[in-house]
């Protein structure tokens, strides 16, 4: 066992307990939430928020989100449109009338033995007609392009809120980073605070010198200018998620979770990349949109077709003060189009226009997905191992920070090495924090490109 060389007798060591509380606050990968408020105001309100409980408000509150549900609803009437033309048509019926004729007129000549001039007499009828489309493609197919539609503007609408929880996911994480980055600066100062008396203390004792206590004092004045640096990057970040979630500026928020090691998923390449093409709301958008193209071509092209309606009335003819009469009517009628002045051909190549700009947009997505999922892997990979890596520099530079001031406090060195293993201790802290950070935010984008991120992080 080595031996330490007995303190100047009056020296002052800094207590125990305090220099664990501070080498643990430092050395912890968990996170730490407080809400920030200005000095000597309380807040009369505090919102507590979880990730999911913030992704929800966002969701609930966001413009965009309200614009997509009624590009919905809106798609929804085309659809209902539509398909109300394929229906019969019934309305009721009942007019009169009131007739008086020259017959000489209508008829061009004069009969013998008829007056000239008949009426006036009064005429009415009462009853129902109907009429419905017995066949047209070009009708059914619009049908079918409008439930195409809908389906698009509810993938779209998808896609809206997949970017809005990207949005609040990266400001959440970004002030949790900012909240672990407030406590380790307090935490660093209590350290340096402490350790300076201890030079000051060294200094009266004629242990130390006078150079140590102004390397002590200058170092804590350093962590203090990082505390304030840390504690303005909370504030803005506070704001943006309060922006973000539409609440009332300087409303006081906390947040509940923690920047902890997330669950990390095990899909290789091809299956993460199947699942980004069969999840994504965008690609389902565009192949929504090439259905509705492609009927849309059909209905077009059935405009050259027949088509085929069926009409009939049925109700209660009367003439003067007789009794009324039931009397119907069926007909059938078809109509074939013989010239539409190139009506249907400049329809069919406006969507199949369309058809060929889904195409190319479909191969630019599929393309996008592939580059995101891979670069979302390697990007986890390398936060995963920088992780593993800032926690074995935590712990050691904390054992550094140890030795350097039973060093010190024995005597044996200046606190040159006490700052320095300082300094060494901050970064790695620094670089813990921002390791942890890079890890769940690399998490997020996984999940985002494989269509999953509102399912996994709002649940």
């Amino acid at each position: 066992m080595s031996r330490l060389t007995p303190r100047a007798p009056g020296t002052t060591r800094v207590p125990c307990g305090v220099l664990v509380l501070c080498l643990t606050l430092l050395g912890s990968t968990a996170a730490w939430s407080q809400v920030p408020s200005a000095p000597g105001e309380r807040p009369s309100t505090v919102v507590r928020l979880t990730l999911a409980q913030a992704i929800r408000t966002a969701l609930g509150e966001n413009p965009r989100v309200h614009q997509s549900l009624l590009a919905i609803a809106e798609s929804g009437d085309d659809r209902r449109a539509a398909a109300a033309a394929l229906l019969p048509t019934v309305a009721a019926q009942a007019y009169g009338q009131r007739n008086k004729y020259n017959l000489e007129a209508q008829m061009g000549m004069s009969v013998p033995g008829f007056p000239s001039v008949v009426g006036p007499f009064n005429w009415s009828t009462a009853g129902f007609e109907a009429q419905v489309s017995l066949f047209d493609l070009s009708l059914w197919k619009k049908w079918r392009a409008s439930q195409n539609a809908e389906d698009s503007a509810r993938a779209q609408g998808r896609a809206v809120r997949e970017e809005i929880t990207a949005l609040v996911v990266g400001q959440y994480f970004h002030a949790l980073r900012a909240i672990a980055s407030v406590k380790a600066g307090e935490s660093r100062v209590d350290l340096a605070e402490a350790l300076a008396k201890l030079a000051e203390n060294q200094q009266k004792q004629g242990v130390g010198t006078r150079l140590d206590t102004l390397r002590s004092q200058l170092q804590l004045q350093t962590e203090r200018q990082r505390l304030i640096q840390a504690q303005t990057q909370r504030t803005t970040a506070f704001a943006g998620l309060v922006r973000l979630l539409d609440l009332q500026p300087g409303t006081a928020v906390e947040l509940t979770d923690s920047l902890a090691t997330p669950a990390l998923p095990v899909d290789t390449f091809q299956e993460a990349y199947r699942s980004g093409l069969a999840q994504r709301p965008e690609l389902a958008a565009l192949d929504a949109r090439e259905k509705a193209a492609v009927n849309l071509r059909e209905a077009a092209q059935g405009l050259r077709l027949p088509t085929l309606v069926a009409t009939g009335s049925y109700g209660s003819t009367a003439l003067q003060s007789m009794s009324g009469t039931n009397t119907y009517q069926v007909s059938l009628g078809l109509r074939v189009p013989l010239f539409t002045g190139g009506l249907i051909s400049s329809q069919v190549a406006r969507a199949t226009a369309e058809q060929s700009r889904v195409q190319e947009a479909r191969r630019e997505v599929r393309a996008q997905v592939g580059y995101e999922v891979q670069v979302a892997q390697a990007e986890l990979e390398a936060a995963v191992h920088e992780v593993e890596v800032s926690n074995l520099a935590v712990a050691l530079s904390t054992e550094a920070l140890t030795q350097s001031q039973h060093r010190f406090e024995a005597g044996v060195s200046n606190n040159i090495e006490l700052i320095n293993a300082q300094d060494e201790l901050a970064r790695a802290n620094d670089n813990q924090i921002s390791a942890l950070y890079r890890l769940n935010q690399s998490r997020a984008d996984l999940a985002r490109a494989t269509g999953q991120l509102e399912s996994y992080f709002a649940r």
